[in-house]
């Protein structure tokens, strides 16, 4: 999901800012290009016609920072996700995890599956297929129902339906309009300084780290006002407070880690409301 939609959802998830890095090669390095290993289910397809489309993605065109090497450019965008004790499903389903308890205002991310709004429309076809195939193989199979009775998602490499093709829309626009965000927050002094951030994606192409400051870049820009600022931290204390007992009570070795990373984040957010709260503005809008 977006920072924004993260920010307007703390009463439902504790989020974590996710770096990403999206590496593609220049046009000139034909090197780069013959030597690309995609995914299986982008084998066969011409490596100059991928990396067009990879440049089209929100993760492209909204990214706040790239590192330039000789042959290749590094992009690296910012998004949210939320963070869990591992064995639990997303906070957003009920006791029975079957029903989403905040369907009229999920993120984008859940209005676009299967295909995610980040995923350019180039690739729709094998990006649906590989969810396809992936579901049935994962940990915990799922199998989409891709019989001549399910509705029509996808004829000819487009997309049909007209509320999930806008809902697709709006998720770019949303993420795209977050580079200057995206730029902001890899300057801010709360956060990892650009090179170490940068360092750790060249190793692995995600990186998660805590949301706070996130949210105070976004006030910074005028994005998130005192007031909202105010209910997401408070949101986040009693979120991370009822989630921190469950884990106590389960009493698992197992989730001792999040609970020490979740007892850090409330002290970050209860300091955030007090500095917030000590302001002359405070409550302004």
């Amino acid at each position: 999901m977006t920072v924004l939609e993260a920010a307007r959802l703390g009463d439902v998830f504790v989020p974590s800012l996710v770096y990403r890095l999206t590496s593609l090669p220049r046009d000139d390095n034909e090197a780069a290009f013959a030597s690309l290993a995609p995914h299986k289910h982008f084998k066969g397809m011409d490596g100059h016609e991928l990396v067009t489309r990879l440049r089209e993605s929100s993760a492209v065109l909204g990214a706040g920072a790239f590192v330039s090497e000789p042959g290749w450019v590094h992009h690296i965008s910012i998004t949210a996700r939320p963070w869990t004790y591992a064995a639990h499903p997303c906070p957003a389903l009920d006791a029975d995890g079957k029903r989403c308890t905040i369907h009229t205002r999920r993120p984008f991310t859940c209005q676009t599956v299967p295909i995610r709004y980040d995923v350019p429309a180039g690739l729709l076809v094998r990006a649906f297929r590989g969810v396809v195939d992936g579901g049935m193989a994962s940990a915990d199979p799922f199998e989409c129902d891709v019989s001549a009775a399910a509705p029509v998602l996808l004829r000819d490499g487009e997309i049909v339906n007209a509320e999930y093709a806008t809902a697709r829309t709006k998720g770019a626009e949303a993420a795209i309009a977050e580079k200057a965000l995206c730029a902001h927050i890899l300057e801010s002094p709360l956060m990892p300084p650009l090179k170490e951030i940068y360092s750790h994606l060249r190793r692995s192409n995600l990186v998660s780290v805590s949301f706070h400051g996130a949210v105070a870049a976004a006030h910074d820009l005028g994005l998130l006002d005192d007031a909202a600022v105010r209910a997401f931290c408070e949101a986040q204390v009693v979120l991370l407070e009822r989630e921190i007992q469950k884990a106590l009570a389960r009493r698992l070795k197992t989730e001792r880690e999040a609970t020490t990373r979740f007892r850090t984040l409330v002290g970050a957010y209860t300091t955030m409301l007090t500095r917030l709260l000590a302001r002359p503005s405070a409550g302004a809008t």
